[in-house]
């Protein structure tokens, strides 16, 4: 009996048609299905309390949609190459059609991991102008960033796509024709994620430290803003998990870890962005749960609603005061009504009386009397 399999097997290894067996599938599944519950949730919980409760929602949660969509995407292809495209097992186990569609798999899922991580970068762009641009310098490194993030995507997209010629050679076996380097081009991805996930992290740090307030909360603001940029950690692992992959003779079984860290990445840049939010809908629902008491939250709610009208009412904000700051500011009022603390401010009036001295020649005298009653309030 002749057997064809895509590749020979390598010296020691034997023929080994179980696939009952494959490699990093379960925890795969097991990190799909935790990430898409988690990521869903709290994106539900993003558009819920930026639509109903705060009245903001905007291009940035919209851009995080889409990017969940691709990220659910990427996914999908992820559990179809481990059901009918040979991941997890050695290539010289695989039949040629096999192969083929495990190389089909990674192309699209390649194509449609990129612009997921652009959008949710995107969206973090758009955030970030909306709360942060008080100088013209701020407002040019964010288009800069927007440039850069869409150029390099748009650019990598094209390459996967058009990266062989004839197009159909990038996943047949029998065509001939000629690729450019798909390592290349897989490394490019990652790094240039970590490149602008370390800028976006950089990008508020001189708004937060020049804005008067204590140092702790300073360092609270920062911890805020890095969270929405905690891919960068999962984009270095992902990084260092793809350089064997790429140089491997055997990459249908190699991809196991990369393409964990990628259902990783897919799921945290979901999440990240949209963790801040779950604090104004636990200060709406459950705000004894964040130390909170409940007439707090609903003067806070009744002061954000307030604010929000009064903006949209008066059209543009005045130079250097953002939502960041208003949220800051009000926060810090509501800590002082919750610690009992209240503002007293003196008010003066000035009374002026006039009297008419009768006792005096010719045209009346007016003689006028000034005193000063003040209150507090």
């Amino acid at each position: 009996m002749v057997i064809v399999t895509a590749a020979e097997p390598p010296p020691g290894q034997t023929y080994d048609f179980d696939y009952s067996k494959r490699y990093l599938y379960r925890a795969n599944v097991a990190i799909i299905s935790a990430g898409l519950t988690l990521s869903t949730s709290f994106l539900a919980v993003r558009v819920f309390t930026k639509a109903r409760l705060l009245h903001k929602f905007g291009w940035d949660d919209v851009s995080i949609i889409l990017a969940w969509l691709f990220a659910l995407g990427t996914q999908a292809c992820s559990l179809y190459g481990y059901r009918h495209g040979g991941m997890g097992l050695h290539l010289w186990n695989l039949p040629p059609e096999v192969y083929e569609s495990y190389i089909k798999v990674v192309f699209t899922a390649a194509i449609i991991y990129v612009p997921a991580l652009a959008l949710a970068k995107i969206s973090l762009i758009i955030l970030y102008y909306r709360i942060l641009c008080q100088e013209h310098y701020q407002r040019w490194t964010l288009y800069a960033l927007a440039f850069i993030v869409s150029s390099y995507s748009i650019a990598l997209i094209f390459a996967f796509i058009f990266g062989c010629q004839p197009v159909h050679k990038a996943w047949s076996l029998s065509v001939t024709g000629s690729c450019i380097d798909q390592y290349a081009l897989y490394v490019a991805t990652a790094v240039m994620n970590i490149i602008t996930d370390i800028a976006l992290i950089i990008v508020p740090v001189p708004t937060v430290i020049g804005l008067n307030m204590p140092t702790v909360q300073k360092i609270g603001l920062l911890f805020m803003f890095m969270v929405g940029c905690a891919t960068l950690v999962t984009g270095i692992i992902r990084l260092i998990t793809l350089i064997p992959f790429l140089n491997s003779s055997d990459p249908t079984h190699a991809i196991g870890w990369p393409d964990l860290w990628i259902n990783i990445e897919a799921n945290f840049i979901i999440i990240c962005p949209c963790l801040p939010f779950l604090r104004h809908l636990l200060r709406r629902y459950a705000p004894r749960w964040i130390g909170e008491h409940s007439s707090l939250a609903r003067r806070y709610m009744q002061n954000y609603a307030y604010n929000y009208t009064r903006e949209s009412t008066r059209g543009r904000r005045k130079e250097g005061l953002t939502q960041l700051q208003d949220e800051i500011e009000l926060a810090e009022n509501l800590g002082s009504v919750h610690s009992g603390v209240r503002i007293v401010k003196e008010i003066q009036w000035e009374i002026t009386t006039e009297e008419t001295d009768a006792h005096e020649p010719g045209p009346e005298k007016v003689m006028k009397r000034h005193s000063t009653i003040s209150g507090g309030v």
